[in-house]
């Protein structure tokens, strides 16, 4: 049987006038708190203007 997946996108971005630091613990506590769900990351893309960040998840259906 093949397995079926669900797929997620959830974009984060940095809140105004933030550092680099505060969007990669941004991320981090995105990434931990969807793995605790069960997803699992797929792929992540910036948005180079915005520094906004993509990212692509997927779980078994």
């Amino acid at each position: 049987m093949k397995t079926k997946w669900v797929y997620k996108l959830e974009r984060v971005s940095p809140p105004a006038f933030a550092r680099a630091q505060a969007l990669d613990e941004l991320i981090e506590e995105t990434l931990n708190r969807r793995g605790l769900d069960g997803w699992e990351l797929v792929n992540a893309l910036e948005t180079p203007l915005s520094g906004a960040v993509s990212l692509y998840f997927k779980r078994p259906f």
